[in-house]
């Protein structure tokens, strides 16, 4: 068997070297023979021009017309030819083809334009066609000019149009909203073009980068090429007739028509994973029902108020997009905005995220059904501006993005924006896994790249926008869930003192925070337990631990009051832990000593201090001022002295069934 797998594996090789000796022989590949120049210009004197020729075959050249002359005109190997061009006397210009075919292969060809004596500008490929949509690397084409004019591509005034005509009454915003600006010129719109004292005439190359096209329209862009000094220079066309203008047209497909149904759904779907160049992909053929990361309304599920329950079943409720390459310059496609009952709406993974800058668009923002959005891992350094339209959103995860600054994302991301929100997670948000000292650097970057969420909110008692900015997220009540780990984030966490004259009238806790036997599920959810937790509203029995002394329950800021999640980890912080975490009634929940306690290890601040709370550490932090050591009694207040929530160690220790929760 060993010697068959031999035998087996020598014919894969042989037939891997046949294969790859094909390929290297096969027709018209082009190292069979390249030429130095594949255009060349001339003026109406004419002249001569030198053209490499390389090669390791025989070749021959053939020439379209009679004014050109080639020699040698054939010959074997590399050699350099001498083109001869007549002088014209015409007013025009004319243009041929030189082809250099070497033997048994593909020609190479050779174009030349000769000026006349009047004034043109010269496209070579005036007419243009584009294709709806293409990768982003793909997204852009060439344009040859030949010129004896110095001139101008008016970008200003492109006249914009549909083949189609004006779209219809039910299209027209859709469409006229799409119509122009799609076509963006790379580099100036005054090409330098050296005419040596305007004896002779150049060829240049510009390029255009175009947009992918998602209405159901063709549209068209005529782009004017002008000279830059009109007063001085008359364009004449090929008949010698004066002009002001050449015109550069370019034509681009419609997209397929995303209508307002289920099949329309799986359209926009299936060109979004295309657009984005996604890992995953979906077959048309197969029920929508099966695709993998997407979930449709059914008639048992629980609709939002105001949705049209009979027209959204069967639609999309959540989809997920994951793995996908979209550039920076480039927006989320805009197809997402007709999945008009989206609930869920998942994106994940962008290509080398922490090397781009993104930005998302606008069209996320009409989907008014969202209630989970996470955009995560995608690049972003700000947010959609109309993202505020979003009310019903109750959970938002934007970590590991390339956000900058905290106060600018809670200039849009607050409680009076959204007032359903329960979930926030910024967690992250470096871009850069390798710096771990502040003092290395003078203007937050590592090796010319900024270094993402990094922020200083300064020392208790100061006043900054980026404290202000984390203090409003810690006074946001309705957050169950705040994540705002491994970012740069230094200096002191904000303390009672801070906490409580931000919260106001809502300082500390009181009776409406509290349920007590047959809550109600959103209780639950909003509130906590008066038998474990009323501690909090007594001023009789003071707790003191390594931290802290003669702490009341009254004294603990109502601080994210129902959160059951909440990290900071990971970060530069220092300075110390305030009551309003280590008396917080989920305080235990938050797994504290790996989301909460620790930061970066060896990491330093901006003044190269090693960083880490200085009243409390990670690794030798105990509960016994929390839930106790031993089981209590709860008729003999002896057996939990100094223990906030005693009722906490059947829950957490002794997981008593019988205990009350």
């Amino acid at each position: 068997m060993k010697y068959i797998n031999n035998i087996t594996w020598a014919l894969i090789l042989c037939m891997g070297l046949v294969v790859s000796c094909k390929d290297d022989d096969e027709p018209g590949t082009s190292e069979a023979l390249t030429l130095d120049k594949t255009e060349i210009t001339m003026g109406p004197e004419g002249g001569t021009e030198r053209v490499q020729v390389t090669s390791n075959l025989s070749w021959v050249s053939s020439v379209s017309g009679p004014w050109v002359s080639v020699s040698p005109a054939n010959g074997i190997g590399s050699a350099e030819c001498i083109l001869s061009v007549d002088s014209t006397l015409e007013n025009t210009s004319r243009t041929l083809e030189i082809k250099y075919a070497p033997q048994g292969q593909q020609p190479q060809t050779l174009t030349v334009t000769q000026f006349g004596f009047g004034k043109q500008i010269l496209i070579k490929d005036p007419e243009v066609e584009l294709e709806s949509s293409a990768n982003y690397d793909d997204r852009y084409f060439d344009v040859t000019i030949s010129t004896n004019v110095e001139l101008k591509i008016d970008m200003d005034n492109i006249d914009y149009s549909f083949a189609e005509g004006e779209p219809s009454a039910e299209d027209e915003e859709e469409a006229n909203s799409q119509k122009t600006g799609w076509i963006e010129l790379e580099g100036s719109n005054t090409p330098v073009v050296d005419l040596d004292r305007k004896a002779r005439p150049r060829t240049v190359k510009v390029r255009f980068r175009w947009d992918m096209n998602t209405i159901a329209y063709t549209r068209v862009a005529k782009v004017s090429l002008v000279p830059l000094h009109p007063e001085e220079d008359q364009l004449v066309d090929n008949d010698g007739n004066p002009i002001e203008k050449v015109t550069l047209t370019v034509t681009q497909e419609a997209a397929p028509k995303i209508t307002d149904d289920r099949a329309g759904d799986s359209l926009a779907i299936i060109m979004i994973c295309e657009k984005i160049q996604s890992m995953v992909s979906y077959d048309p053929s197969e029920n929508m029902r099966n695709w993998d990361g997407v979930t449709l309304w059914e008639r048992t599920d629980d609709f939002p108020e105001g949705m049209d329950k009979e027209a959204a079943i069967g639609r999309v409720r959540s989809v997920n997009f994951m793995g996908f390459d979209i550039k920076e310059g480039e927006d989320f496609p805009r197809e997402i905005r007709y999945l008009k009952y989206l609930e869920g709406l998942y994106i994940q993974s962008n290509t080398n995220r922490q090397s781009r800058e993104m930005h998302f668009g606008e069209d996320i923002c009409d989907l008014k059904y969202l209630k989970n959005l996470n955009i995560t891992s995608y690049g972003l350094v700000d947010l959609p501006e109309n993202i505020q339209n979003l009310k019903s959103l109750e959970s938002l995860v934007l970590s590991s993005n390339n956000f900058a600054s905290l106060a600018d994302l809670t200039a849009v991301i607050n409680k009076d924006n959204f007032p359903n929100l329960k979930m926030l997670d910024l967690s992250g948000c470096r871009r850069s896994d390798a710096f771990i000292d502040l003092s290395a650097t003078s203007d937050n970057t590592y090796n010319g790249v900024p270094l993402g969420l990094c922020i200083n909110i300064g020392k208790v008692g100061t006043v900054n926008p980026e404290r202000q900015a984390l203090i409003d997220l810690l006074s946001w009540d309705n957050l169950t869930s705040f994540g705002l780990s491994y970012g740069y984030i230094e200096g002191e966490l904000p303390s009672d003192e801070e906490m409580v004259a931000a919260l106001g009238a809502k300082a500390h806790y009181s009776e409406s925070d509290f349920f007590e036997g047959g809550a109600a599920a959103t209780d639950w959810e909003y509130k906590i337990s008066k038998d474990t937790c009323q501690w909090l509203l007594s001023d009789d029995r003071p707790i003191t631990n390594a931290l802290s002394s003669n702490v009341r329950g009254t004294d603990v800021p109502r601080v994210l009051p129902f959160a059951r999640v909440f990290s900071i980890n990971l970060n530069f912080l220092t300075g110390p832990m305030p009551n309003w975490i280590m008396f917080h009634p989920y305080f235990v929940e938050w797994n504290p000593s790996s989301m909460v306690l620790n930061q970066q290890e060896k990491g330093k601040n901006s003044d190269g201090v090693i960083v880490g709370f200085d009243n409390i550490s990670p690794y030798d932090f105990n509960y016994s001022y929390y839930y106790g050591k031993d089981r209590p009694d709860m008729s003999d207040p002896s057996t939990y002295e100094n223990v906030a929530y005693p009722l906490y160690y059947f829950r957490y220790v002794a997981l008593d069934e019988d205990a009350s929760e």
